[in-house]
Formats: structure tokens, C-alpha cells, sequence
């Protein structure tokens, strides 16, 4: 069954979701740990074609990055879900105002309804599939978008969704920006939305017409900051992995880092090492994932090198036709566009810092970032240093890594975005966590909230209000 590709089926496939959530508001356990379940079942069927699509459409994606980002952490998603949902259910007493005792209050988890999904093609299947779970675990009807820049991977997607899911759970519509903007003219009950800050912004714009709440997971320019006393060795393989991993096309890759002074030549070396060794004759090195992505790079060298920076190539990337190796940049400034939009490539300058004071003024100046990464070994330094950068998420002595850990929430701040999903905190974002008070008729509340407003009545909001100087004043 080949899912619908064109705006009009946008709002078909949103009806039959629609009509399916109205017809049965809530589900129960055992019928989201069954959603949970297809959807691991599906990831585990596709798994090698999943790799393959995904090489596909960018000309060579290397296949342990895809097991990686595109299997692995979605399905964690999945089986983490499936593990807690029925604990993430649970209603969760909370206490009640004195005058209203003995009524009772809980927070109950409820579905939102019908969720849409907007993936981007960085990483087609897990950002695709990994809301999905959170929304499933929820209670959720869902509809996916997947990216037309990846389209053997968007129509594999739509396949095994039709294969696994009744087109009143879970359906995939395909197609470009016109299908997007249909999805947000919907008044859905949740958008969910991975891309770029530019668009995220019309996003929110479009949904704001239906007071439809979003969670925007963006991007930005994310620093890595390297304090004097720690490993230099450690620090270059980290970041070396962090933004050779999918070729620097992360939302969370090192976007800049920031090395002391005296220190930056021997980094760059070490750096450049670290590479190459990871990389040995430039192999295993996915590439541009389309003609637009290396143009774009070539042209951020071009302008930065224009503008006196210093282009340090590190090794020539060998396999397939849009391949482009890791290029470091020295001497950067403000007004380069490498430093003033986010990167989205194997593009790494290198901005020396003589004080950390500096360096976090820098930092600051700049818009929110995604993830924050400071490497150093000193726990009270890092506390203090993480208190003083706003980001989305942190990582310290590591890249990436913070992504693939369910228990952490994961979203931006700012212009990187707003709202967070994963694991317990993608279900409180695809839920309704609504308040729920039973009220009881012996409660003091319960019968002098009501007109007229004399006697007890008065004297009790004068003494909540002003204590007992109010009390004496009104007897």
C-alpha cells in the first residue's frame, strides 16, 4: 500500500487519524506496548535495507554510522518505551491545599490525540521513528513526514509503516515543502519538527493559527571548549569523532572549538592525526548527502579563505561522488559565514582563547546553541563553566554521545529550539499531563466558596490572606 504523497491526502490520512483518536480517546497499556512493539519489529525487519536506502540517497553513508544513528538508537527508543510505559502512566498523587482536605489531586498522563511528525534527512529513520515511540508510548495517533531529500528512504519508511500499522494509528505522507506546509495548516494536537532554525521559525508561525503546541528541535553552532590542563590527545579524538561522524551533518556536531592560545598549533597537528587514523586513505568517510551540502562547503571554504583564514585540509575523502574531507580553519572571523551560520558539514575552525573568561564571553555572544561540550577533568571548574553557558544539552569530554541516552531529555534552548523529547520526557511531551482534583463535600472549601460571602467565609480568606492581625480585625 503506497502512502499518500500529495496535499490533498494530507488531510485524509489526518482524518482517518482523527476519527480513530476521537472514537477511542485513550489507550490502554496493553495497547501501546503493542504499538511499541510493531515498531521495533519493523526497525528489526528493515534493519539492512534501513542502511542501505540511506546509502542510496547520499551517494555513500557509512553503514556502521547508519546501524548506529538510524537502527540502534531508534529502536532503544522503542524497547526503552515499551520497558516503562506502563510506569510513566501511573497517575501521580500530589497534595491538596489545607481548606480543601479531604479531596484528593493526582496528575494524570492522558493522550494529546493525533501527532505530526516533520523528520529531517540527516538522519531519515531515527528522527522519523524515535518521536514516533515517544508519541506511541503517549497514546497517540501519528502521522509521519519524512524528508523528500531522502526519498528510498521516505518510501521504505512508508512501506514499513503500512506493513505494521492501520492507516487510523500510524500513516506516512511523502512530498516537499507543499506537504509540509499543509501538515502545519492541521490543526493537529502536537507538531513535532527536526530541521533547520529558519524553517523551524514558519513552523511555529503556521501552527500558531490553531494554537497547536510545537517542539522544535533545531540546530545552531554548537563550541567545543577545551580548558588549558586537559589531554590535548583525548580532546582531538572526541572532537575528531564528533565531527567526522555523518560527515559533520549533525545538528549536534562541534560546530567551533575554542583552544587555549599557546596551544592551538599542537591541537591542529594532533588533530589532524587523529583523523587520519580514523580515517586511514581518507575510506569510511560518508559523504555530502547531496549536491547542494558540498557546494555549500566549498563555498564556506571559499568565503573564509577570501577573508584570510587559513584552510588546513586533512585528508581527501575517497568514496562516492559528492565526498568531502575534513577541512580545519585558523584565523577565523566574525564576519566569515562559517561563523555565522551553523556548519552542517567536516568544517572545524579553531578560535584561540587566552583566559576562559574569554572564551565563555564569546560563547555567550552568540545565539543558544544545541549542545554545549567542555573538556576537562576538574568536577568544580565543570560545574561552574556548565552554569555559565545556556545550551540545549551538555556533554563534557565527549561529542554526540548525550543524544543517545534515553533518561536525558533532548532539545534546544533559544534559537536552537524549544520543547525536549526521549524516553520519559518525550512521553510528558506527547501527553496532556492534566491536573485532576476530587473534590470532597466535608472539605472547609466546599461549602463557603459560594455566595453570599459572610461569616466564616470572610474571616477565613482575611486570615489566609493577611494571618492572624487580619483574623482579629474582621471578628
Amino acid at each position: 500500500m503506497q502512502a499518500p504523497n500529495d496535499t490533498g491526502a494530507v488531510r485524509l490520512a489526518y482524518d482517518a487519524l482523527r476519527k480513530a483518536a476521537n472514537a477511542k480517546v485513550y489507550l490502554d497499556a496493553d495497547a501501546r506496548e503493542d504499538l511499541l512493539l510493531r515498531l521495533e519489529k519493523l526497525i528489526n525487519k528493515y534493519e539492512d535495507e534501513i542502511v542501505q536506502a540511506i546509502s542510496d540517497d547520499f551517494g555513500n553513508r557509512v553503514g556502521f554510522e547508519s546501524r548506529v544513528a538510524d537502527v540502534l538508537i531508534p529502536l532503544d527508543a522503542a524497547r526503552h518505551a515499551r520497558r516503562h510505559v506502563r510506569e510513566w502512566m501511573q497517575r501521580r498523587t500530589v497534595g491538596t491545599h489545607p481548606l480543601f482536605i479531604p479531596s484528593h489531586a493526582y496528575i494524570e498522563p492522558v493522550p494529546l490525540g493525533v501527532v505530526a511528525i516533520i523528520a529531517p534527512w540527516n538522519y531519515p529513520v531515527d528522527l522519523a521513528l524515535s518521536p514516533a515511540a515517544a508519541a506511541f508510548a503517549a497514546g497517540n495517533r501519528v502521522l509521519i513526514k519524512p524528508s523528500e531529500m531522502t526519498p528510498k528512504t521516505s518510501a521504505l519508511i512508508a512501506r514499513g509503516i503500512a506493513e505494521f500499522f492501520r492507516p487510523d494509528e500510524c500513516t506516512v505522507v511523502q512530498g516537499g515543502a507543499d506537504v509540509a506546509k499543509e501538515i502545519t495548516a492541521i490543526p493537529f494536537d502536537h507538531i513535532l519538527f527536526t530541521g533547520s532554525t529558519q524553517v523551524g521559525k514558519l513552523v511555529a508561525k503556521a501552527a500558531a493559527e490553531h494554537l497547536t503546541p510545537t517542539t522544535l528541535e533545531l540546530g545552531g553552532k554548537s563550541p567545543a571548549l577545551v580548558h588549558d590542563t586537559y589531554s590535548l590527545d583525548r580532546a582531538v579524538e572526541r572532537i575528531g569523532v564528533g565531527k567526522a561522524f555523518n560527515a559533520g551533518q549533525t545538528c549536534i556536531a562541534p560546530d567551533y572549538a575554542m583552544i587555549p592560545r599557546a596551544k592551538v598549533d599542537l591541537f591542529v597537528d594532533k588533530l589532524k592525526a587523529q583523523l587520519n587514523k580514523q580515517h586511514p586513505n581518507g575510506e569510511n568517510f560518508t559523504t555530502m548527502s547531496s549536491d547542494r551540502g558540498l557546494k555549500r562547503m566549498e563555498a564556506l571554504v571559499a568565503d573564509a579563505k577570501s577573508k584570510g583564514a587559513k584552510v588546513i585540509e586533512t585528508f581527501k575523502a575517497k568514496d562516492g561522488t559528492r565526498a568531502f574531507g575534513p577541512v580545519i580553519l585558523l584565523d577565523v572571523k566574525d564576519d566569515m559565514q562559517v561563523m555565522q551560520e551553523e556548519i552542517f558539514g567536516p568544517i572545524l575552525p579553531i578560535e584561540p582563547y587566552d583566559t576562559i573568561d574569554e572564551a565563555i564571553t564569546r560563547i555567550n555572544s552568540r545565539p543558544r546553541p544545541l549542545a554545549f561540550y567542555y573538556f576537562d577533568d576538574d568536577q568544580d571548574r565543570i560545574d561552574d563553566i556548565t552554569h555559565r553557558v545556556p545550551s540545549g544539552g551538555v556533554c563534557v569530554n565527549d561529542t554526540l554521545v548525550h543524544f543517545a541516552q534515553e533518561e536525558l531529555p533532548f532539545g534546544g534552548v533559544g534559537m536552537s529550539g524549544m520543547g525536549a523529547y526521549h524516553g520519559v520526557r518525550g512521553f510528558e511531551t506527547m501527553s496532556n499531563m492534566r491536573g485532576v482534583l476530587h473534590a470532597s463535600k466535608v472539605s472547609a472549601a466546599y461549602n463557603f466558596l459560594k455566595p453570599p460571602y459572610v461569616g466564616l467565609a470572610r474571616r477565613t480568606v482575611n486570615f489566609l490572606i493577611r494571618g492572624l492581625q487580619g483574623l482579629s480585625r474582621s471578628l
